[in-house]
């Protein structure tokens, strides 16, 4: 970004000084110059993109006034439409390109059509050298664009052993310490703890399945949220209640970290707060942000709870990635987790 702007500021210097002889043709190139430079470097949006081409194309077609001298407006916007046709093949959809490509390629007609003398002479061979520097500029983007796709693929083949490492683990380990809690309960005649752990057997073959399986899989999430309170009022002395009007609409990757902060904070309520009676859940969705509210009303040994442990440290990572915030603290005469996640797709920013 900041190559790019020390590259425009001195090249757009020189051209307002060029621009009272440049004419209307210099105008129209130094607005298309502004604007692709800053729909590259800053919105980075197919959208803009496109309007600049057309204004480009329309300039080629209704401009009637003398091209000359070309030297000091061509250049600005030929290069300026190549350094926007290079983000777009690397980033946006198929449109946005082939329109930036086709300004490309017609820019010389503005000087051409208008040149006295064998005008489809002059425009062939304008023509035809833009077009071969916007293939030539077009498969940098490409390039580059094959690139990120490779380097997806490696973090996803790195995402996926990872997870068939975790599932070695949490089957050959952990579901082999919980299967010998399982038969000592029974062997004591202990039904509560059994079907605990019967449960977290239930949980384990689920995850297990999950990181086993492709990673569209559906995994837990926030429409879950109904059957973790139920079971937590059921299994505890605190009463639990879950307010959700409807389940909002939310990216797979934040329904799931929405699904263990509610997880997570429940499971610190047991830990550090056995005395509390009643323990609230609230999910709200607005303006683009669901919002999730874990209240109980005693919070039992705060020392023990400053910093919210590592679990609620490792999901702050995880939400600040997905673009939201997760705080934790005192409230009141007991504790609250708050936690802020995006509505609706998690879109990549580029």
């Amino acid at each position: 970004m900041l190559a790019l702007l020390l590259l425009v500021l001195p090249v757009g210097t020189l051209w307002l000084c060029a621009l009272p002889r440049a004419g209307l043709a210099g105008v129209v190139a130094g607005a298309a110059a502004l604007a692709a430079v800053t729909v590259a470097a800053v919105a980075r949006a197919p959208r803009p993109a496109m309007a600049v081409a057309a204004g480009s194309v329309l300039a080629d077609a209704v401009y009637r006034g003398a091209p000359q001298p070309a030297a000091l407006w061509a250049p600005f916007e030929f290069v300026a439409l190549g350094v926007l046709l290079v983000v777009l093949a690397r980033r946006a959809p198929a449109p946005a390109p082939v329109a930036v490509g086709v300004a490309m390629t017609a820019l010389p007609l503005r000087m051409s059509l208008h040149v006295p003398g064998d005008r489809v002479e002059a425009s062939v061979l304008l023509v035809g050298p833009a077009f071969v520097a916007t293939v030539c500029v077009a498969g940098a983007g490409l390039y580059l664009r094959l690139g990120d796709h490779r380097r997806r693929e490696a973090e996803e083949r790195a995402r996926r052993a990872h997870r068939l490492d975790l599932a070695r683990d949490l089957h050959d380990l952990v579901a082999h310490e919980v299967t010998g809690i399982v038969i000592a309960a029974q062997a004591a005649g202990l039904p509560e703890i059994e079907a605990a752990g019967l449960r977290a057997l239930d949980g384990m073959d689920r995850m297990v399945s999950a990181l086993r399986g492709p990673a569209s899989q559906r995994v837990l999430g926030i429409e879950d949220l109904p059957e973790v309170v139920d079971h937590f009022g059921a299994t505890g002395p605190a009463e639990a209640h879950l307010y959700m009007t409807e389940i909002p609409e939310m990216s797979a990757e934040a329904s799931k970290a929405a699904y263990h902060v509610v997880i997570e904070a429940l499971t610190n309520i047991r830990r550090h707060a056995p005395a509390a009676t009643t323990v609230t859940v609230t999910v709200t969705a607005a303006d683009g942000v669901v919002e999730l509210a874990i209240v109980n009303d005693r919070s039992g040994s705060t020392a023990a709870r400053d910093g919210g442990g590592s679990g609620l440290a490792g999901l702050r990572e995880r939400v600040e990635a997905l673009g939201g915030d997760l705080r934790a603290g005192a409230r009141d005469d007991g504790w609250q987790v708050t936690c802020h996640l995006p509505a609706g797709p998690v879109t990549r920013r580029w």
